[in-house]
């Protein structure tokens, strides 16, 4: 059988063993199912992976025995991507692609331009997981509640460096403007893009613009786009 990897919380793993709880619980027991015996990877956020042996299976909880345990990845940088919100589900699409190139946050924001309102955290989160499982990372990233452009603009403070792709700014090149931070921050808007006040209020706030190129670019391709050329930039996807 192939092994499959689960997510848990640090407080799941004590002594030599794992516990698998809730919704991992479910889909390893009803889904996969899963028996006394059968194999598994199991992370914890941290970049650690263990390869462990289902023991138990109780009413509500799989426990198992850690065969062994590595790191396998290291983070030297914490990626977060503010979203404009897309209509049709592009958002799933960004979601996925960027928790494939290990970024670790993703916010989606809405603005004068969004066509879409509607947005479910708790799919979004479903959505990264599988992305995470698929993708082999032993970090799980989170998705974040829809805020207002207002209330990212409020929060780019707690950043080292923020970027933001903005269609206005004919100058400035990725490359110039990217620098080292551990906290650095993303801001791709929706399809018809930002209002000039806006983006003049993202600015204030500290954000660089910086232009993706000469072509127009979707707003789903800007932001995997905007992504793997920052990480690549850092080094983080060697």
């Amino acid at each position: 059988m192939e092994i499959r990897r689960f997510f848990v919380s640090r407080c799941d793993i004590a002594d030599g063993a794992v516990t698998i709880r809730g919704d991992e619980f479910l889909h390893m027991t009803k889904v996969l199912r899963y028996r006394v015996g059968y194999k598994a990877v199991v992370c914890a956020n941290d970049g650690v992976e263990h390869t462990c042996t289902v023991k138990e299976i109780g009413r509500d909880y799989v426990r198992l025995t850690i065969d062994c345990s590595k790191v396998v990845d290291k983070k030297g940088v914490s990626i977060t991507l503010y979203a404009g919100l897309l209509k049709n589900n592009k958002l799933d699409f960004v979601i996925q692609k960027a928790v494939e190139l290990g970024v670790d946050r993703i916010i989606p924001f809405t603005s004068a331009n969004c066509a879409e309102t509607k947005f479910s955290v708790d799919r979004a989160n479903k959505i990264a997981l599988e992305a995470a499982k698929q993708c082999g990372s032993a970090y799980l990233s989170r998705v974040d509640e829809l805020i207002s452009i207002d209330e990212m603009a409020a929060q780019l403070k707690n950043y080292d460096s923020v970027l933001f792709a903005y269609e206005g700014e004919r100058k400035l090149k990725l490359s110039d403007a990217l620098r080292e931070g551990k906290h650095i921050a993303l801001i791709v808007g929706p399809e018809g893009g930002f209002q000039p006040d806006e983006a003049e209020n993202i600015i204030n706030a500290g954000a660089s613009s910086v232009t993706l190129g000469r072509r127009i670019l979707r707003a789903e391709t800007a932001s995997i786009i905007f992504c793997a050329l920052v990480l690549n930039g850092l080094g983080e996807l060697d």
